[in-house]
């Protein structure tokens, strides 16, 4: 009898840790990589992938026309760049230096060459020692529940206004101001007292609950 490691299923934060591929940053996604399309946001400190998915989109899709709803003034033409195959990561590897944990001094080891800006390695995952590793289309699969779990709290506590956990906020409403024509929500100083579209009126609090 044999055994085959098909892939594994974690958290994005645990992604990182069994694919070496680190999560914080603008290079965060491993499928894009430096294809990323990811920016810093200033004021928030952190960064965003706003407007980054109309590339996916079919090609006559009329969202990657429309100049109002996402960035203003911009249209999407590419669209979404091939996949890597394990060779290419392998050469990866090889390009940058990534070395197994056990050769690079151990988890605590400084910073790989590169890092941050041209790739998001942290060393070679020891599943690279299985040889058909590299030939597997899909080697980490995020879990769903996780997610889903994730973006529902940020969703409705938006809408629900939960002090705290809202993203709604003053730094949300400038960069509004930078990248959308969304007139109505610009203002949010001199408008406290108005409740924007995504937000449930008091009233409609307590038939939600």
């Amino acid at each position: 009898m044999r055994v085959v490691l098909m892939w594994t299923i974690s958290d994005f934060p645990t992604y990182g840790i069994l694919s070496e591929w680190k999560p914080p940053g603008r290079l965060s996604c491993p499928h894009c990589q430096d294809n990323s399309d990811a920016f810093w946001l200033q004021n928030g400190r952190k960064s965003s992938w706003f407007d980054c998915h109309r590339r996916f989109l079919p090609s006559n899709h009329p969202y990657r026309r429309n100049k109002r709803l996402f960035t203003r003034k911009k249209v999407i033409n590419d669209g979404p760049h091939p996949s890597y195959d394990g060779n290419y990561i392998l050469e990866q590897f090889s390009d940058f230096y990534v070395l197994e944990t056990r050769d690079c001094g151990g988890n605590g080891h400084d910073r790989i060459n590169g890092y941050g800006a041209a790739h998001n390695w942290h060393n070679k995952s020891i599943f690279w020692e299985l040889p058909y590793w590299k030939d597997h289309i899909l080697r980490h699969n995020l879990d769903v529940m996780y997610i889903e779990n994730n973006f529902f709290e940020n969703i409705i506590n938006t809408v629900l206004n939960v002090a705290g956990k809202t993203k709604d906020n003053l730094k949300s409403r400038l960069y509004l101001q930078q990248l959308c024509r969304r007139e109505k929500l610009y203002d949010m100083e001199n408008n406290i007292g108005k409740v924007p579209i995504f937000r449930l009126l008091p009233s409609r609090k307590a038939a939600f609950f």
